[in-house]
């Protein structure tokens, strides 16, 4: 249910942010075209709904902190009947002001006839520029009209800032609405990653997996993937970003599924890694027990007043000690490390801010150095191992082994708190869960 005050609120935080006497324009995400006549699933821009719940195309939001009777201005499309019928209900200039609370309302073609005068007398304009190279067109042409009024007496801007720089201030550290949100998208990633565990089986394909998990999202209530579902079984695991999952799985392979549904905007973003077949070889196991020692001490050590270079730095040491102890490194931890040779088989970083974009907003670093972490924030954690299969340098019984696992983790005033530590990881809990009757139900 639209909760208008939610928005409200984040309204004015931004504009305590904000310059005095200036505009902030907040335009939606472009539909995107699929094929031919046909477009993608629309997904709103984050920063226009974060600041608005306004899940149109079309749209645009103004905010002022000028003296001004109506700080909150909504563009919106006009009703219309036949394309109502076509692609459903709008809200029209009437749910603008009535549902969404803006102070005004108009209809989307008004904007730009409009805009310029907001700029007028005006001292900064916030915006967006490169998101949307169309918009920094119109608005910087815009402001260049308003310049040349100054014979007629009106001021005009005199900067023009990027928003995101506050809001993504904002939009880092998660208020207690949107910490519950966030339970709930981990939540039902992590049933949907135990519905995965407990189902899959040789002779089964990476596409049925995936259909597993995708289905079970929308069935317990979520938008559906937050992103595109990562089900990469045998060496395939050892490419971080497959999507394709066309293959059969293999009896003996392992399974690295990296997914997460989007719920209410909010997202999961889980990674598990098991054999197929329910028991780990040797060399799988021990891979595995590396990269989820790993997983459990950066979460420890993932607290206020810790940051994620160090976090990072952490994971190498941790994977590079642990391959040196498999065999998969020759020379000693310090050099594989000076000599960056960990890149061979960790690639990535640790993890990444997490909430209403997957991979989330706001800055890792401030001033030139690495910020800290503070309560309310969400990270995920992920090391991995990735032994590839072409080079001969590492042994050949460990070669396209690939293993990942990923939990997402609030940091709170009283310590880490992990978010899917639902979901199973422990290797023998793996073994004994594979193939078993569900207890998820879908």
């Amino acid at each position: 249910m639209y909760d208008a005050s939610i928005f409200a609120d984040r309204r004015k935080r931004l504009m305590e942010k904000m310059n005095p006497n200036s505009i902030a324009i907040i335009p939606a995400a472009p539909e995107a075209r699929y094929s031919n006549d046909t477009d993608y699933r629309y997904r709103p821009d984050s920063d226009l709904y974060y600041l608005t719940g306004f899940k149109e195309p079309g749209a645009c939001a103004i905010i002022s902190t000028a003296h001004d009777k109506a700080p909150f201005k909504l563009f919106v499309r006009p009703r219309d009947k036949a394309m109502e019928i076509w692609n459903g209900y709008r809200a029209g200039t009437d749910g603008a002001l009535e549902t969404y609370r803006a102070d005004e309302a108009f209809i989307n073609s008004e904007l730009f006839e409009r805009l310029g005068g907001y700029m007028e007398d005006r001292d900064t304009i916030y915006f967006f520029p490169g998101r949307y190279p169309d918009w920094d067109s119109k608005i910087l042409g815009l402001w260049q009209k308003t310049k040349l009024k100054w014979r007629n007496g009106i001021d005009t801007p005199k900067y023009a800032c990027d928003l995101a720089h506050l809001l993504h201030e904002i939009r880092l550290i998660k208020t207690p609405h949107e910490i519950a949100l966030m339970r709930d998208a981990c939540r039902i990633s992590a049933e949907a990653h135990e519905l995965a565990i407990r189902t899959v089986k040789p002779g089964m394909s990476e596409k049925d997996i995936q259909a597993l998990i995708e289905h079970y999202f929308l069935s317990a209530g979520a938008d559906g993937p937050g992103f595109a579902t990562i089900c990469a079984s045998g060496t395939d695991a050892c490419i971080l970003h497959y999507i394709s999952n066309e293959k059969d799985l293999v009896d003996g392979d392992l399974l690295c599924v990296d997914a997460g549904c989007e719920y209410q905007m909010f997202n999961g973003d889980i990674t598990r890694t098991y054999p197929i077949n329910g028991k780990f070889t040797a060399e799988q196991r021990a891979v595995y027990d590396v990269v989820l020692a790993a997983n459990k001490e950066i979460i420890e050590k993932t607290v206020v007043g810790s940051n994620p270079h160090e976090m990072q730095e952490l994971a190498i040491r941790i994977l590079t000690e642990g391959a040196k102890d498999l065999g998969l490194i020759e020379m000693s931890v310090d050099e594989a490390i000076e000599k960056e040779e960990f890149k061979k088989f960790y690639m990535h970083r640790i993890g990444h801010w997490l909430g209403m974009d997957v991979h989330d907003v706001g800055s890792s670093r401030s001033n030139g150095t690495w910020r800290n972490y503070e309560n309310g924030m969400i990270v995920t954690v992920e090391p991995g191992i990735y032994v590839p299969i072409d080079d001969d340098a590492f042994p050949a019984n460990f070669k396209g082994i690939g293993v990942r696992v990923e939990d997402d983790i609030l940091i709170t005033d009283d310590g880490p708190e992990n978010l899917t530590s639902m979901c199973p990881k422990e290797a023998g809990e793996l073994e004994e869960l594979i193939g078993s009757k569900s207890s998820v139900t879908t």
